[in-house]
């Protein structure tokens, strides 16, 4: 994808995909520095949000993409459907490129729900601290380890690979 020079009008969809691309920069920026793992989640629930709306958002379109922060699963169904992404992604088999996807659908879920509005004030987010509901003990996400999002396991390194893929191919 060309970037456009700052401050160049452009429409909806160019606008989520560079900040898409922006905060993927962030991302992978933090993984390297160090810092605490809530703020690279952060980026991630960030960059997935508007990497869907890009994606859900045709070039042209005048008006912006509903404000919500569920939109990054709903991208990865309709994606599943579609021909093109399947052979762009390196997918010649549907229903293999069904079930990569379907196998990816709960954890892209569960980044949604990072965001703190989905959250809510009780529930893990990487940006704001929370109470858990059992132990009524305030929790703070530099201190919280996220384990269900470990960079390690399998689907963070396929769901990784899939939006640096999307981030490539997406126009």
């Amino acid at each position: 994808m060309r970037l456009k020079s700052k401050g160049a009008i452009m429409g909806w969809h160019e606008a989520y995909l560079s900040q898409a691309h922006s905060d993927y920069r962030i991302m992978i920026r933090l993984a390297a520095t160090g810092v605490e793992y809530c703020h690279r989640l952060h980026y991630m629930q960030m960059l997935t949000e508007k990497l869907a709306k890009a994606m859900l958002t045709p070039a042209g379109r005048a008006t912006p993409a509903p404000a919500t922060h569920v939109a990054f699963v709903r991208m990865l169904q309709v994606l599943k459907g579609s021909p093109e992404f399947r052979e762009e992604l390196g997918f010649s088999d549907a229903a293999v490129f069904r079930t990569y996807i379907n196998s990816l659908l709960d954890l892209a879920g569960r980044i949604e729900r990072l965001s703190p509005s989905l959250a809510g004030m009780n529930q893990p987010n990487p940006e704001y601290p929370w109470e858990d509901p059992i132990t009524h003990t305030v929790r703070s996400p530099a201190e919280y380890d996220f384990q269900e999002f470990d960079p390690r396991d399998p689907r963070m390194i396929k769901i990784d690979r899939l939006i640096r893929d999307l981030l490539r191919i997406a126009t």
